[in-house]
């Protein structure tokens, strides 16, 4: 007997049949209650923020402030929580004269004055001045020091040089770094190529996603601590972006407890892993750099030797900003890692580090790409498999009359398999 399944690819819905005995999971966010008014949620938060004063009590008369919010990459409904934080901040004595919005876009491409229009609102746009960075422009950032594990810390120079940070961001499951929000918003939200580059070295050998006491979130709080981060203001969203919660307030604590929602949110329990995995990574479909976080929530899912089908039409390719993916796809760990320690300076350290993820998942899967926006001669050059959407459905039947099982997550660059037994 034949189920009907529909799925996302992008913002198409794919209607597909598979035999009802080969699914062994269909996993998705929860369905939670959601809020009904944003505004007021955003009020609620900020009045009860959890490990600091409010923030009308953290600053004073003469403070320059630095807001640090997510891109248009991202669902944060920042339209809606901006206008309420710079109140705050007026009535803790600082002007709009005194506040600047920085776009914490890590190594994403600059925001068009539409996308920003649509992102953060004409209220805001008309009220403070706002900030493109160019992580590749030295003369825009500042050197900090290195860590305790030898990054080396580039980072924007207006973000350092503001007397109070403040960092709007949205709170979900996330390879390398096991969950985003809280200080990601400044590394490598505002870094430098060299810091950023470091950074996701760390995150590049290991499955993290769904961990909190990861390399990457130590190396990003630690920074967060030098540099002086003082309130965040982080966002639960359900699987249709609709808000579910805010946390406000101290750096870790708030974050912490916002994890506790998303873990609500996104965690999916499942028994039994499957031989294959069909992962949609709608919303999540900018480019394979953003889409690739599915690979990582379908590989906790999927028997080891198993094939991840990533679903994504990659509007905007690979990436736009690091073409040199393609170029250094071929290369094993080792070589990657040698670029890395002695030729660092030749080479985009993001792409290095996107292969290291690549070939992380093509060691225990075979990886087979559904996407318009990458051809196949592409994905074959990254060493996936390529299968056009119209052609899925056959390619789907052809498997399963080999014998294999089959396990569907939707929103896969959010949702986190939790297989049963490991809940806690």
């Amino acid at each position: 007997m034949k189920e009907n399944i529909k799925i996302n690819y992008g913002k198409e819905v794919l209607e597909l049949e598979v035999e009802k005995e080969a699914i062994k999971y269909n996993l998705m966010p929860a369905d939670v209650e959601t809020v009904s008014d944003v505004s007021e949620e955003v009020k609620r938060a900020l009045a009860n923020p959890i490990g600091t004063k409010p923030l009308n009590e953290l600053v004073k008369q003469g403070n320059k402030v630095a807001i640090l919010a997510d891109d248009i990459t991202r669902l944060t409904p920042t339209k809606e929580i901006i206008p309420r934080v710079l109140n705050a901040l007026n009535e803790g004595g600082v002007p709009d004269k005194d506040i600047t919005l920085v776009i914490a876009l890590g190594t994403h491409r600059p925001m068009t004055t539409e996308e920003s229009l649509q992102k953060y609102g004409q209220e805001v746009m008309g009220r403070i001045r706002i900030v493109n960075p160019n992580y590749l422009d030295k003369n825009s950032l500042k050197h900090y020091g290195v860590t305790r594990r030898g990054t080396d810390i580039w980072v924007n120079r207006e973000v350092v040089e503001a007397d109070v940070r403040i960092g709007i961001g949205n709170i979900v499951p996330h390879h390398p770094t096991g969950w985003s929000g809280g200080a990601k918003i400044l590394l490598p939200g505002v870094a430098g190529e060299q810091t950023t580059g470091q950074f996701h070295l760390l995150g590049a050998t290991e499955q993290l996603l769904g961990q909190i006491e990861t390399p990457c979130r130590e190396e990003m709080e630690d920074f967060a601590r030098a540099t002086g981060f003082d309130f965040i203001i982080n966002t639960i969203l359900d699987r249709d972006g609709k808000l579910v919660r805010i946390v406000a307030g101290h750096i870790i604590d708030a974050h912490r407890e916002g994890v506790k929602w998303g873990r609500c949110v996104f965690g999916a329990p499942f028994k039994e892993k499957s031989d294959i995995t069909l992962s949609s990574t709608y919303p999540v479909d900018f480019d394979l750099f953003q889409a690739d976080k599915g690979m990582f929530s379908a590989a906790i899912s999927t028997k080891a030797g198993g094939e991840i089908i990533l679903l994504s039409p990659c509007y905007e390719g690979v990436s736009p900003t690091h073409p040199e993916v393609n170029e250094l796809a071929h290369l094993s760990d080792d070589e990657l890692f040698r670029l890395a320690r002695e030729e660092f300076d030749q080479h985009d350290p993001l792409s290095i580090a996107e292969v290291l993820y690549f070939n992380s998942a093509k060691r225990m899967f075979k990886v087979t790409l559904v996407s318009d926006g990458i051809t196949k001669e592409t994905a074959q050059k990254l060493g996936f498999n390529h299968v056009e959407p119209a052609n899925l459905q056959a390619y789907l039947d052809s498997k399963v009359k080999e014998g294999v099982s089959l396990g569907i997550v939707h929103n896969s660059a959010e949702t986190l398999p939790i297989e049963k037994g490991q809940e806690s």
